[in-house]
């Protein structure tokens, strides 16, 4: 039953989308973290993944025996479609002006949603993004935090993509969580996700250029919990599912289709840039896991990430970068032997193989 101490009508309803598939040991901490935020009017989506464990049980259990538990409500999908997915449910779904996603394995501080609304009703943001800690599970142990430096303010049309593509360094993490989005801001520019590898990824190309107003505040409100069993990297597997850097090449395709809705913008070129650092990156990593994939991966798969999204003529008026697009456009160009022998030899040279 909704108390109402819990309710304050003067306050926005924030939607806090919950992505869980069998996370039976971590998903108590994670939503207890949400029911005990200082910000109470909240809905919790949680979503069904189509569990095989224990995960949904607790979270029933919450709901019936927590004081807050008329908060939580649950979607579950037809079929196991992946956190980007259930990201799109919530989406679809969600009552809240505000859209908060959470990793079913992370956890929150308990003044996030607080310090977040805050800004975001000062400022009438698209986009609120805030720091993060890694911790390892159980041990608590800090890891290197990412965190943002300074606070800052950016309003108006492009700034939010230029702070973005000031140059090829992240000036913003690549991930969907932690960031309080507006609701209507999503629903208005059709932003979703894909269902597939590097989903966030595809997710930061395509909503970074249509943010007119977004605050990032170095406060740490963000655990992202390194726990035992999760991918890590591929270096600690000896045989590695061809179709996850399959997938990755799929929406990596899909990234360099969208680059053209950018064409006459005046980051364009550093966008581009970005999406092709970022492309070289999975090619090095296809390279070095050559020979540990499942099922046999062609060089001209390889070949074909290393595909520009610009032309030649476009590359040729690049204010920006110019060598870098020139390099990789010829790379492009080369046969797949030739290419997948650069690909190797620089991806030694930065250590990215």
């Amino acid at each position: 039953m909704t108390s109402s101490l819990d309710i304050n009508d003067n306050l926005p309803l924030v939607s806090i989308g919950i992505p869980a598939y069998n996370v039976e040991p971590y998903i108590e901490k994670c939503l207890l973290s949400v029911l005990n935020q200082t910000y109470c009017n909240l809905e919790i989506i949680v979503v069904d993944d189509l569990c095989t464990d224990k995960t949904m049980a607790i979270v029933e259990e919450l709901q019936r025996n927590n004081k807050r538990g008329w908060c939580i409500k649950t979607i579950t999908q037809t079929q196991n479609g992946g956190s980007g997915e259930a990201r799109n449910a919530v989406i679809s779904k969600a009552l809240g002006k505000y859209i908060y996603f959470l990793d079913s394995d992370d956890y929150i501080e308990l003044n996030t949603i607080e310090l977040m609304v805050e800004q975001a009703l000062e400022h009438h943001t698209d986009a609120v993004i805030a720091s993060l800690r890694k911790v390892v599970w159980n041990s608590e142990d800090e890891l290197p935090t990412l965190q943002y430096k300074s606070y800052e303010l950016i309003k108006g049309k492009n700034q939010f993509a230029y702070y973005v593509c000031q140059d090829l360094r992240w000036h913003i993490a690549i991930t969907a969580c932690n960031i309080l989005f507006r609701t209507d801001f999503l629903r208005n520019n059709n932003l979703h996700f894909l269902a597939s590898k590097d989903e966030d990824a595809l997710f930061l190309s395509d909503y970074y250029s249509e943010i007119e107003c977004a605050v990032i505040m170095p406060n740490i409100t963000y655990n992202y919990v390194i726990r035992p069993g999760s991918k890590m990297g591929n270096n600690a597997r000896s045989v590695i599912p061809v179709n996850e850097i399959r997938d990755r090449f799929v929406t990596d395709e899909i990234m360099t289709q969208r680059c053209k809705r950018l064409r006459n913008l005046p980051y364009y070129d550093v966008h581009c840039a970005r999406v092709m650092k970022h492309k070289f990156r999975a090619a090095c990593v296809a390279v070095k896991h050559y020979w540990h994939f499942s099922e046999h991966l062609s060089i001209d798969e390889i070949h074909k990430e290393l595909k520009h999204p610009s032309t030649f003529l476009e590359v040729l008026r690049f204010k920006r970068y110019k060598c870098f697009h020139l390099f990789f456009f010829f790379l492009s160009k080369l046969p797949s032997s030739i290419s997948y022998f650069f690909v190797y030899i620089i991806g030694k040279i930065i250590k990215w193989i």
